[in-house]
C-alpha cells in the first residue's frame, strides 16, 4: 500500500505516516540470530543442553549453572554479506564487509560454601549479545516494458482510460476538479512528489480530469538500490543455580536495543531515448528506527545421567517501544520540446517522530545432549516460534484503526516456524574441534509463499576450533547461511508487477577470547 497521511493538525500542517510500520517489522525483530560465542557459533548455534558458555544467557539461562569458575569473553567478528537479485531476467550483485562484537559479558559463579548443602552453586552473568545485523546493500535493474511505478502512482487518482489511443487516468471523484488539491495532503510522501515535478499531470475536459504520467508506454531501466544499516542486541541480566548437579535452573532478564537505517533509490530512466519529454528520475527515501524492549527468558537442564542432558527454555515476547522517521525526495529530469533538460526537485515534510509498539512472539526451546566424558559432545535442539502472534500497536491509540490492516496481515499471512539446530564438538587435549549446521523453516502461510528460495526459510552451516588453557582460552568460528526473499516494487490494480527475487548469503568470521579467574 503506498504511503499516505495519518494526521493533519491544525495551526499548521504536520505529518505522521504509518506504512513505515508494517507486518514485516514482526519478521524483522523477531527473527533473531543466535551464535553470539565462537564456541556456539561453530556448533550451529545448537547449545541448548550443554551450558557452561556466554551464549547460553540468551538461549538457555540454566547452561549459565554450569560454571565452575568465572570468566570474561569478548567475541569480535567479520560479516561478509553478498546480495544476490533477479529483476526481469537481469542479475546484480552488491556486497558489504562488516566489523563488530557479537558479545561481551561476564559470568561470575560462586561455589555453595556449606559443604552439605544440596545447591552446591550460583552464577550471575552480565553481558552484552548481538542478536541482528542489518547491514547490507543490494542492487536490482532491468528495462521494464510493462509498467512504471508511475503507473501506481496514476491508479492512485483514477481509472485507466485510452483517450484516442493515448493512456489516461480518468479522475476518480476524491481528486476531480479542484479536489486534485487534496493530492498534497492524501499523498505527501509519494505520489505528490510526482505531482509537484511534473512526472505527473493531468488535463480537464469539461468537468472531468484527466491524469497522465511521463512514461505513458513504459519502457524505462529501473533500477532499485537499498542501503541498511543497524542491527539489533540484548543486554543480558542472569542468574542460574545449580542442584545437586543434576538439575540446573536459570533466567535471565533482557534489555533489548533496536537501530534499524533504510536508504532506498528508485530510478527509472530513458535509457534508449525513446520516451519523448522524459529523461529520467529518482525517487530517494529514507527511514531511521530506534527503540528498546524487554523480555524475560526461563531454563532448566537436567542430568539423568552422567552422559545425558536434556534442556528446556521459555522465552517471553520481546515489548518493544520504537521510533520512526521518515522522508522522502523525488529528483526529475524532463526535455522540453527543444531538447532543453528541465531539473526538478521536490521534497517531502519533514515526519514527526511516530511512535509505537511490537510484540513478538514466545519462543519454545528444546535440545538433548549426549556427552561421551572428556572426548566430545553433541547437541540437538528444536525451536518453536509462531509469527502470527505478533502484534504491533500505535503508542497514541488515536490511530489503533490505522494499524488494523499490519495486524490483520500478520494473522493472514504468517504462521509458525520450526527452526533445528545441531552440533558437535570433539576435544583433543586442549583443542576442540566444532561442526554444525541449522535450518529454519518459512514464517509464511503455504498461499503466501512463493518458491522455497525465496520464502525467507534459512539454512546455515557451521565450523569451529579452540585452544583451551587454564586461565584462558580462544575460540575460532566460520558460518555460512543463506535466505531468500521477494519483493515486488509497486502495486498495480490493472495488472500484475513482476517481482524482484533477492538471495542473501552470509559469510561469518568470528572470534571469542576468554580468561577464567
Amino acid at each position: 500500500m503506498l504511503k499516505k497521511i495519518l494526521l493533519t493538525i491544525t495551526a499548521g500542517i504536520t505529518f505522521s505516516i504509518a506504512s513505515a510500520q508494517t507486518d514485516a517489522d514482526v519478521l524483522r525483530y523477531g527473527m533473531l540470530n543466535y551464535g553470539s560465542t565462537a564456541r556456539s557459533l561453530g556448533m550451529g548455534n545448537s547449545f541448548g543442553a550443554l551450558g557452561a558458555d556466554f551464549s547460553s544467557a540468551m538461549t538457555n539461562p540454566a547452561g549459565l549453572g554450569l560454571y565452575r569458575r568465572s570468566e570474561v569473553t569478548l567475541s569480535p567478528f567479520f560479516n561478509l554479506r553478498t546480495t544476490e537479485s533477479d529483476y526481469l531476467s537481469n542479475s546484480e550483485k552488491e556486497s558489504r564487509l562488516k566489523f563488530g562484537f557479537g558479545n561481551f559479558g561476564l559470568v561470575w559463579a560462586t561455589p555453595s560454601k556449606k559443604e552439605y548443602s544440596e545447591w552446591k552453586g550460583f552464577s550471575f552473568g552480565i553481558g552484552y549479545n548481538k542478536t541482528n545485523d542489518f547491514s547490507s546493500n543490494s542492487n536490482a535493474m532491468s528495462v521494464n516494458s510493462k509498467n512504471s511505478l508511475l503507473h501506481s502512482y496514476s491508479e492512485e487518482l483514477g481509472t485507466l482510460t485510452n483517450g484516442g489511443g493515448f493512456p489516461y487516468y480518468q479522475a476518480s471523484s476524491d481528486y476531480n476538479g479542484s479536489n486534485a488539491d487534496y493530492i498534497s495532503s492524501d499523498f505527501p510522501f509519494d505520489v505528490n512528489l510526482a505531482w509537484q515535478t511534473y512526472l505527473l499531470d493531468s488535463v480537464n475536459v469539461g468537468t472531468d480530469t484527466y491524469y497522465y504520467n511521463a512514461i505513458p508506454y513504459a519502457g524505462a531501466k529501473q533500477t532499485r538500490k537499498v542501503k541498511t544499516r543497524g542491527g539489533q542486541g540484548e543486554w543480558d541480566f542472569s542468574f542460574a543455580a545449580n542442584y545437586e548437579n543434576k538439575l540446573f535452573l536459570g533466567a535471565t532478564l533482557g534489555l533489548t536495543t533496536v537501530n534499524y537505517n533504510e536508504d532506498i533509490d528508485w530510478t527509472e530512466t530513458d535509457a534508449g531515448d525513446t520516451i519523448p519529454g522524459f529523461k529520467s528520475y529518482t525517487l530517494s527515501s529514507h527511514l531511521k528506527t530506534d527503540g528498546t524492549g524487554i523480555n524475560f527468558k526461563v531454563g532448566m537442564i537436567y542430568k539423568p545421567i552422567e552422559a545425558l542432558r536434556i534442556g528446556l527454555a521459555i522465552h517471553t515476547p520481546t515489548y518493544y517501544t520504537l521510533t520512526d522517521e521518515y522522508n522522502t525526495t523525488i529528483s526529475a529530469q524532463l526535455e522540453d520540446t527543444n531538447g532543453i533538460v528541465e531539473y526538478l526537485d521536490y521534497a517531502s515534510p519533514a515526519s514527526i517522530p511516530f511512535q509505537y509498539d511490537i510484540v513478538t512472539p514466545f519462543r519454545f526451546i528444546g535440545s538433548i545432549a549426549a556427552i561421551a566424558g572428556k572426548t566430545g559432545a553433541f547437541n540437538i535442539e528444536y525451536e518453536y516460534i509462531d509469527y502470527s502472534m505478533g502484534s504491533i500497536t500505535p503508542v497514541d491509540k488515536a490511530f489503533k484503526s490505522d494499524f488494523d490492516p499490519a495486524n490483520e496481515a500478520i494473522d493472514n499471512k504468517y504462521t509458525a516456524s520450526h527452526n533445528i539446530r545441531v552440533g558437535g564438538e570433539l576435544r583433543f587435549d586442549n583443542l576442540r574441534f566444532r561442526v554444525g549446521a541449522f535450518h529454519s523453516t518459512s514464517p509464511f502461510k503455504s498461499a503466501y509463499k512463493g518458491s522455497t528460495s525465496t520464502d525467507l526459510s534459512k539454512t546455515g552451516i557451521t565450523a569451529g576450533f579452540g585452544i583451551r588453557q587454564e586461565k584462558y582460552f580462544i575460540d575460532f568460528a566460520v558460518a555460512h547461511t543463506e535466505t531468500g526473499s521477494f519483493l515486488r516494487p509497486y502495486s498495480m490494480n490493472s495488472q500484475v508487477v513482476d517481482g524482484i527475487t533477492y538471495n542473501e548469503k552470509d559469510n561469518r568470521l568470528l572470534v571469542t577470547f576468554g580468561f577464567n579467574f
